[in-house]
């Protein structure tokens, strides 16, 4: 079964994760179900005792209240899924609105750029408690349906969709920008395997330049004092450190922030990758390795104006 990592791939990330041989072990053991409660339609403790009366074993996160690991592929057939009251989600996507959660609870206008499904704007609407406006935006016309569809799903009423290419996003100043760039994924390999199985070191810079992009504009867009949420679900520092970097070069007034939530175990980000030495600042980024709270690998940097 470890042939199906390949040796590239191990060459590329091994000196770099903190634990080589718990990160190699995730690798292959498939990840777990997760959800969260959607504090809009429903009420955490009520919510959590139905479903543990259908027999689902459920084991709350110690990190974030409302977000569950969950093993039984029938938490997806239950009628607090259908009706809102959960939201089935990777744990580790859940951390973008989660570390701005206070912020958000008095934000006025948030940008989501790379809105679709849904999955960040409902739980950005939730911190929100439906008052302010989020724009939630997508580049992919039939991806706007799921994101309307999870939205009203979930009773979010405070947002306002549109589909846009976000490298040319009109100006405004917002509280919040989340930049969830579109990126090669390989974070994402204990749920999507074909992703490792094909992996290519090339395929870590295809979007590279893309991500250049977006995270410009999503700092253009903040207010004097907002803050920029970017992230991925990958893994690799040319689609993460690298952008981060080119970002604090290019805008000086660029402040990147520490991060911390409580119980997570986080990584700082890598502030020297091969030939390559980023700004130091960098290292203020997060990285969640697989095998470090056993969710998907993911990247996340807060940076302020």
């Amino acid at each position: 079964m470890e042939s199906v990592i390949p040796k590239e791939f191990m060459d590329r990330y091994g000196p770099i994760v903190d634990d080589k041989d718990a990160f190699h072990k995730s690798l292959l053991t498939p990840l777990k179900r997760s959800f969260r409660i959607n504090p809009i339609k429903a009420d955490h403790v009520l919510v959590k005792n139905r479903i543990e009366s259908y027999g689902i074993k459920i084991k709350q996160t110690h990190w974030y209240d409302d977000a569950f690991f969950c093993e039984n592929p029938e938490i997806g057939y239950t009628l607090e899924n259908f009706m809102g009251h959960i939201y089935i989600q990777e744990l580790a996507s859940m951390l973008p609105p989660l570390l701005v959660r206070k912020e958000l609870k008095k934000a006025e206008l948030v940008l989501d750029g790379c809105a679709a499904p849904g999955s960040k704007t409902s739980q950005i609407g939730a911190f929100m408690q439906n008052h302010g406006i989020i724009v939630a935006n997508d580049i992919n016309y039939e991806r706007i349906a799921a994101l309307k569809f999870n939205l009203e799903k979930l009773g979010v009423t405070n947002s306002y969709l549109t589909c846009s290419d976000f490298r040319f996003f009109p100006k405004e100043e917002y509280d919040i920008v989340f930049v969830d760039a579109p990126c090669s994924a390989d974070g994402t390999t204990r749920k999507k395997p074909q992703i490792l199985s094909n992996w290519k070191e090339d395929t870590t810079y295809r979007y590279v330049d893309l991500q250049y992009q977006l995270i410009k504009r999503g700092f253009e867009l903040i207010k004097e004092g907002g803050t920029l949420i970017y992230s991925t679900c990958s893994m690799s520092p040319a689609e993460n450190e690298q952008v981060v970097d080119w970002l604090l070069k290019k805008y000086p007034r660029a402040v990147l922030e520490p991060i911390d939530i409580p119980n997570l175990k986080i990584s700082s980000g890598i502030a020297k990758w091969n030939d390559k030495i980023y700004d130091k600042r960098v290292s203020e980024a997060a990285r969640i390795w697989p095998h470090s709270n056993d969710t998907d690998g993911f990247f996340i940097a807060r940076i302020t104006k």
